[in-house]
């Protein structure tokens, strides 16, 4: 029981971390929702990495101020991290669905759209 105390803990710590960080991933993964899916991957590895990131990092903080700091993961920050499970990936590799970053990435895309995504699909 002890143990489990500990882990309970350690947990709480990460969940109030993550908590803190929520904001910011949350914006990038609806951009990547909103924006990505009609482009093949280079493309969309682009926008994420050179336009959507730094400018949910950075860009906003240069046009309104530094009270515009939006707090997000560190490092790499992954959409699909936020946006689906390897759980639900797994599912969808039972299911037939190709292994391959744009399939998944595309699959998020569709689970996550409430009206009808425009997405490419290069199989």
């Amino acid at each position: 029981l002890a143990s489990e105390n500990v882990r309970w803990g350690e947990s709480i710590v990460m969940m109030e971390a993550d908590k803190e960080i929520l904001t910011g991933d949350v914006l990038l993964a609806s951009a990547f929702i909103s924006y990505v899916g009609p482009f093949t991957k280079v493309f969309r590895d682009k926008l994420m990495q050179n336009i959507f990131t730094p400018f949910l990092k950075n860009g906003l903080i240069a046009a309104l101020g530094e009270d515009a700091r939006i707090p997000m993961s560190a490092e790499d920050p992954d959409p699909l991290k936020i946006l689906t499970s390897a759980a639900e990936i797994a599912t969808w590799a039972a299911d037939r669905l190709p292994a391959d970053q744009v399939s998944v990435e595309n699959g998020t895309i569709l689970v996550n759209s409430a009206r009808w995504p425009l997405i490419i699909d290069p199989q």
